[in-house]
């Protein structure tokens, strides 16, 4: 064979490969597009859930501050509500306290006319002291404190001025009562005084 025939058969083999190699590579491109395209899709909708799962994230922080934020204005309107009927309630507070003295001045009366001018007087005084604190209860809310002597005794109602031990109680218990103590509807206005009895 001449050298002439040989490289023209190198040529020829060198052409049809190359042919080969184009026409496989025209055949693997659909495929390899449809696995770019297939890709780019996944990483699209993974990123719209992503999106999707922070605007979820985002609307249940808002929903929890509004939640929050409501129930915040409840509690200040209730507050609000609260202490404006307080503020009714013992807006007399101030004009009561004026009047507590004047019923010791009443307590003192009684017990000066029992001793010195007659029972008809002191029951008389104490008829018009009854009047007062009834008229004062009923429209004012002003109580006096009753079974005071007897009971055991509390700090939030009684003060106490004069301490006796004794060995027939059991707990400290209130054996006189010295000045009258005075509620103001369900508020302590004025503790009343009192002499205790301390068990040994």
């Amino acid at each position: 064979m001449s050298k002439k025939k040989k490289h023209e058969e190198e040529v020829q083999t060198s052409e049809v490969t190359q042919e080969n190699m184009s026409v496989e590579q025209e055949t693997a491109s659909p495929e390899q597009e449809s696995t770019e395209t297939l890709s780019a899709e996944q990483v699209k909708i993974a990123n719209l859930e992503a999106d999707i799962e922070q605007m979820k994230s985002a609307l249940e922080e808002e929903k929890t501050t509004y939640l929050r934020k409501a129930a915040d204005m409840e509690n200040y309107r209730k507050r609000l509500i609260r202490e404006k009927e307080m503020a009714v309630q013992y807006a007399n507070e101030r004009l009561l306290n004026d009047l507590i003295p004047i019923l010791d001045d009443f307590d003192r009366a009684i017990e000066a006319s029992a001793q010195v001018e007659g029972e008809g007087h002191a029951e008389g005084v104490k008829m018009i002291r009854q009047q007062m604190l009834d008229m004062l209860e009923k429209n004012w809310g002003l109580k006096v404190m009753s079974d005071v002597v007897g009971s055991e005794f509390s700090p939030h109602e009684h003060e106490a001025l004069m301490m006796e031990s004794r060995d027939d109680i059991e707990v400290e218990t209130v054996l006189a009562e010295l000045q009258k103590g005075y509620y103001l509807h369900s508020k302590v206005l004025r503790h009343a005084k009192v002499k205790v009895g301390k068990p040994e």
